[in-house]
């Protein structure tokens, strides 16, 4: 893969990332007293697209021979895991925060900021004890991150089984974050016990992970999105 078929791949997610915040932004723009828990997730779109922009400086070193920041080869910067590996803390941290927030159950809520918590010192722990920061993703936090995400969205859906908003989900906002993020991770998690032959001399290994990431990123991207437009016309749903 050459540097143009980088940003071929890449554009779109970013375009799409900076939509999608921007889409945020124009929803909470429209709704009268939107709840909490969207006002956090649009600030957080917006880290998101913050974070991407920034660790593309990797990918850019890499994919041009490090004729670009050629400055990292050779450093424990050379790859951006590191700065991937604290943000999937705060993404897996953050979604189940989020999808708590719309909880009716005291226990589940209660059940899931404790295992939030748990899992950040466990995530802490693992990131400053083991060897994978700068080099490889975090198995650790990207495999129990996955489970305590599909526990939150599980929960989410249960409580949505329980309540008249089954008949309204088309105007439901949750609804459509929970799909969105349910399916980018069942497809990325996978990746990550393969991260470590993301380098020049796997070029098969790299398509697919950079293929896998694209069209995950346009699907999860799609229904924020999409969410945000359909969900902005109404003022009871949120």
């Amino acid at each position: 893969m050459e540097l143009e078929d980088y940003f071929l791949f890449t554009f779109p997610v970013y375009v799409l990332e900076l939509l999608s915040a921007i889409a945020g932004t124009y929803y909470l723009s429209k709704i009268k007293n939107p709840h909490i828990a969207t006002k956090y997730l649009v600030r957080f779109l917006w880290l998101t697209f913050s974070v991407e922009i920034f660790s593309a400086y990797a990918p850019l070193a890499y994919f041009s021979n490090y004729e670009i920041f050629g400055f990292v080869k050779d450093t424990l910067f050379v790859r951006n895991n590191w700065i991937y590996n604290i943000y999937f803390v705060v993404c897996f941290s953050f979604f189940p925060v989020y999808f708590g927030l719309y909880l009716k159950n005291k226990g589940s809520q209660v059940l899931l900021r404790f295992l939030v918590v748990v899992f950040i010192i466990a995530s802490v722990i693992s990131l400053i004890t083991g060897d994978v920061f700068f080099v490889g993703d975090s198995k650790f936090v990207n495999l129990t991150g996955t489970l305590l995400l599909f526990l939150s969205v599980a929960l989410f859906y249960f409580e949505l089984l329980k309540s008249n908003l089954i008949l309204n989900l088309k105007r439901f906002l949750p609804m459509y974050i929970s799909i969105g993020v349910f399916i980018f991770y069942l497809c990325i998690t996978p990746l990550t016990f393969f991260s470590g032959y993301f380098n020049s001399e796997n070029d098969t290994f790299v398509n697919l992970q950079v293929h896998m990431i694209l069209y995950s990123n346009i699907f999860m991207y799609s229904c924020f999105i999409i969410g945000f437009i359909v969900c902005s016309k109404t003022q009871k749903l949120h």
